[in-house]
């Protein structure tokens, strides 16, 4: 199961990602609450304590209005601007308001934002997304000159599980078996048969050989390295070097 649990000890570009997350998230907050801060005070010393509690109590609502308006304009806020970090869909989509609204829920109660990055972390998806990212099939994303790194992120969903099969079935290591209920697959010999060695030697499309008959290094009469006989994927022929760097099959021609 691919979760951000698991990778974020040893994976440096996820680390990083969510590095830039926290760092975007404490610039909207002192965005948002410096000036609330201050409208509050003015309040209180102004009109009366219960006022100003009144008006404090809404702060939530201001930072989820906050994220909310600017992602609608530029798929981002303030501090992921400078991060380089921006909000995407999933599914190749535009960014709408109603996946906008539902991602950023959770930021009208201070805690559960929280709650939401945690779920995250321990639920299997893409390792960038908060879970309401997941609700809402967003994740965000890095838009500078290193934004590849975090492609290994959007292919871990795809990566199918590892089949489970019995011992001694196909799909062990060191096995060579069809699956159940197909026609085992044999390997031909070229026409002609595969180019002749010697006696007992490995020759192409037999697989590994057994251990000790690799071939073997050859030296020339001038004590120079002989280079390894290569053959043709295609029909089995030796490679021979035609004098430009590339080799050509002495049997069907083919230019490797």
């Amino acid at each position: 199961m691919v979760t951000a649990a698991n990778l974020l000890g040893s994976n440096k570009a996820l680390q990083e990602h969510w590095i830039k997350r926290l760092v975007a998230i404490i610039i909207d907050g002192l965005i948002v609450f410096i000036p609330l801060y201050l409208i509050f005070n003015i309040i209180f010393w102004t009109i009366g304590f219960w006022f100003g509690y009144f008006w404090w109590m809404f702060e939530g609502l201001f930072f989820f209005l906050y994220f909310v308006l600017l992602e609608m304009m530029m798929q981002s806020s303030i501090g992921k601007k400078i991060v380089n970090l921006q909000v995407v869909t999933t599914t190749g989509q535009p960014l709408g308001i109603g996946a906008i609204f539902i991602r950023n829920l959770f930021k009208i109660i201070g805690p559960l934002i929280l709650l939401d990055v945690l779920l995250g972390w321990f639920t299997e998806g893409d390792p960038r997304q908060r879970f309401m990212d997941r609700t809402a099939n967003t994740v965000v994303v890095r838009n500078d000159a290193q934004a590849y790194v975090e492609e290994q992120f959007r292919q871990m969903q795809h990566i199918p599980p590892h089949p489970t099969v019995a011992p001694g079935a196909w799909g062990q290591p060191g096995q060579q078996q069809a699956p159940p209920g197909s026609q085992q697959p044999t390997t031909q010999p070229p026409p002609g048969g595969w180019p002749s060695g010697p006696q007992g030697a490995w020759q192409p499309g037999q697989g590994q050989p057994p251990q000790g008959q690799w071939p073997q290094h050859q030296w020339d009469e001038k004590g120079q390295l002989k280079p390894p006989t290569r053959f043709c994927s295609s029909c089995g022929g030796e490679l021979q070097p035609r004098g430009d760097g590339k080799m050509t099959c002495v049997r069907c021609g083919l230019v490797y």
